[in-house]
């Protein structure tokens, strides 16, 4: 929807409402401009113009962008407004741990950030050889954008359940069987999330105003205490590296191979 509603249009004017939400560059650059296309890398959200110049946004968990009419009230989470030819994009945050960032072409602004999950380089022989001298808990390797970039907390959960690999266990003691599952299962569930609007909790909302759609097709997150739907066994929750994570000890047993 944010797609069909914004490309081919041109940006006539820029507000910031709170400066410090650009990391880097300048907004009113963008004004003029027409947006070309619109591509995600990992988390990062790329809005490309046709003079050579890339807004990308990161939305942090609250973050959001919402499509208004030009006399739509403004809310005090607002942090950005880009008027077009039919309306306003609004970059709207309430924790304001996203950013938006102004780069060149063939510029990316964040310094490390590994392969995107659906790279082809990405493969099970090349995941095997990230993880090589990684002995933390895989759930936190997961996480760490400068290996694989756009897992997020819930997708981690998902995908090691999926793929039947306990969040504990060190990741470079996966197999290359189990680095080949998690692929698998990693590329699944992020292109179904992807196809459903993502997962919304509490205050995050899609560019319209609902609610994302995969909620509800987890099968471990934020279900601690329910039985698993694979073997009826009761859901866990523990913590790795202060992130809440949640398993089946029958269905992913640290030991497994």
């Amino acid at each position: 929807m944010l797609v069909t509603r914004t490309c081919g249009q041109r940006i006539r004017k820029v507000v910031v409402h709170l400066p410090r939400i650009v990391r880097l560059g300048k907004l009113r650059d963008l004004e003029g401009r027409r947006i070309c296309e619109i591509e995600r890398y990992g988390k990062l959200l790329a809005f490309r113009t046709d003079l050579l110049v890339t807004l990308f946004a990161h939305l942090g968990m609250t973050g959001t962008f919402l499509w208004q009419t030009v006399d739509a009230e403004r809310s005090p989470h607002h942090r950005a407004s880009l008027f077009l030819d039919k309306g306003v994009l609004v970059f709207r945050d309430i924790r304001t741990l996203g950013g938006l960032w102004v780069v060149a072409d063939g510029q990316i602004p964040l310094k490390v950030l590994g392969l995107d999950p659906f790279d082809r380089k990405l493969n099970p022989q090349r995941i095997k050889s990230l993880f090589a001298r990684r002995s933390n808990p895989i759930k936190a390797v997961l996480l760490d954008q400068s290996l694989i970039a756009g897992v997020g907390n819930i997708y981690a959960s998902e995908s090691l359940f999926a793929a039947e690999i306990h969040p504990d266990k060190p990741a470079n003691q996966l197999t290359q069987d189990e680095c080949s599952r998690l692929l698998c299962c990693l590329r699944r569930i992020l292109k179904r999330a992807i196809k459903s609007g993502g997962t919304t909790f509490r205050d995050f909302k899609l560019s319209d105003g609902s609610d994302g759609g995969f909620r509800d097709f987890l099968k471990v997150y934020g279900k601690d205490g329910e039985p698993c739907p694979r073997c009826k066994r009761t859901i866990l929750r523990t913590v790795i590296r202060a992130r809440s994570t949640f398993y089946c000890p029958a269905c992913q047993p640290i030991e497994s191979s």
